[in-house]
């Protein structure tokens, strides 16, 4: 009809979308217009055929599909093309055999992995229901007994991931599926690693900044207490009705996160339960050793009928306070119920005598002073000879010439390796050295995910550039 707006189906739910807009006003999907790795009825490995796009994230796009075999809903991840390099692809394989090895109700079963036309894809179950993210939207808050079973079950698929020595890494509300039934269960596991395990630290590996522990702003090793902080950030949202940490930027909440307390949850939730408040309080520690230890205590700790110990900041103020007027009041008490002190003794003959009184007389004004012609040194003293040899030159302070340094750039294919001497980090490619100049090299490691290692020798006799070609560790298909 003339005069009609052009419009386009939503790849999501299908709604009309006018041609001039990228965001679908039902379901809020947002069309960046790139090219989808597969199209609507493409059939994989001739049984899981492809018929919707239901969303898009930083490794690629999510569609639900059908497997025809067993004629259930999947859901099929599938990597965007001009985003399979190797350190994406590692990623991607590392969440496959996540969660291929560890088995929980709370985590998305994989039932393949594969790759089609040169695009790889992994076949999960379809999680039928809404997000955290949607539910507490407009600052929407939760009762306490639903943060209770929240917490208690994204607990249970945490704990089966730490004792696999596994971290997720990203838990936020996006990652966190409430299914039709109630159950809970978490998602996206495309930067879990393993404890210890060395993985590249940029804004795409590092999780969301909201919900980000301070410990992952450095390249220092984290563990499973990493995924409680940020669960703990998620529960605190629920009760409040906002995040602990917020800001304009990033950068401004990754300060917050690694700077500042989080405000009183009791002042914006008043009838929080208080073994409630003091856990979140405890898991939101920025010391890791100060967290609980494991996802089972922080569970034991948000029971309805769990005791609670600790009891944060002001009662341990409290509690301090009350010790100190304690120990004042022993101290007093000691001090009015002693005995009356016992009197000096007399002092010695020969001390009293040597005292001088006070009316004692001053000395005679004739007294005679001391004799003038008291011998003086003599003048004529002989002074040091002035021949005398010198102090031999050797003997002078020495000073030190300056220390002659080199610079040194080191440069990696592709950029953003680890630089390792000796075990020992140094930084990311590309980077500057600055050492002292000597007939010596340094012999360092270069790491990337999804790369192999490169081994680098940079001599130290000259300023000079250093470059490596890392190989990828997986075929890359064009």
């Amino acid at each position: 009809m003339e005069g009609r707006e052009a419009v386009h189906p939503c790849p999501a739910c299908g709604t009309e979308v006018p041609d001039n807009s990228t965001v679908c006003p039902s379901c809020g999907f947002h069309d960046t217009g790139e090219p989808q790795p597969f199209e609507a009825g493409t059939v994989l490995e001739s049984r899981y055929r492809i018929d919707t796009e239901v969303g898009r994230g930083g490794m690629g796009v999510v569609y639900r599909g059908t497997d025809l075999t067993l004629k259930r809903p999947v859901a099929i991840k599938a990597m965007r093309t001009q985003d399979a390099d190797a350190s994406v692809l590692a990623r991607f394989m590392r969440e496959a055999r996540a969660l291929a090895q560890v088995e929980h109700p709370g985590l998305v079963p994989v039932y393949a992995v594969g790759r089609e036309g040169g695009t790889y894809y992994m076949v999960m179950k379809f999680v039928e229901g809404e997000s955290l993210s949607d539910v507490l939207k407009g600052g929407a808050r939760l009762p306490a007994e639903q943060v209770r079973r929240l917490v208690t079950e994204v607990c249970g698929a945490l704990g089966a991931l730490h004792r696999h020595q596994l971290i997720h890494r990203d838990i936020k509300p996006g990652n966190i599926m409430l299914g039709a039934d109630g159950r809970v269960t978490v998602m996206d596991l495309g930067i879990v690693k393993a404890v210890g395990e060395q993985t590249q630290t940029t804004s795409t590996a590092l999780g969301t900044p909201r919900y980000m522990p301070p410990e992952m702003l450095t390249d220092e090793d984290v563990d499973g207490r990493a995924d409680l902080y940020s669960l703990g950030v998620i529960a605190y949202q629920a009760l409040a009705g906002q995040a602990p940490f917020d800001g304009p930027t990033p950068m401004a909440i990754l300060y917050k996160q690694a700077h500042e307390p989080p405000p009183p949850l009791r002042k914006l939730a008043p009838d929080v339960p208080r073994n409630l408040e003091v856990a979140i309080e405890r898991v939101l520690a920025k010391d890791p050793a100060e967290r609980f230890p494991d996802a089972a205590a922080f569970v034991e700790a948000v029971r309805a009928d769990a005791v609670v110990v600790g009891g944060g900041a002001g009662r341990g103020k409290r509690a301090a306070g009350v010790a100190a007027l304690l120990v004042i009041g022993g101290v007093v008490a000691w001090y009015l119920t002693r005995p009356p002190p016992t009197p000096p003794p007399a002092p010695d003959a020969a001390v009293a005598v040597a005292v001088k009184p006070a009316d004692a007389a001053p000395p005679p004004v004739d007294a005679a002073p001391p004799p003038v012609d008291a011998a003086p040194p003599p003048v004529d003293a002989a002074p040091p000879p002035v021949d005398a040899a010198p102090p031999p030159e050797d003997a002078a302070p020495k000073r030190h010439r300056p220390v002659r340094t080199v610079s040194v750039r080191v440069l990696s294919d592709p950029s953003g390796a680890l630089v390792l001497d000796g075990g020992r980090r140094l930084g990311r490619t590309p980077l500057t050295l600055r050492r002292p100049a000597s007939g010596r090299a340094l012999d360092l490691e270069l790491r990337r995910e999804g790369y192999a290692k490169a081994r680098l020798r940079v001599p130290l006799d000259k300023d000079g550039t250093a470059r490596a070609k890392l190989e990828p560790l997986f075929e890359l298909v064009p």
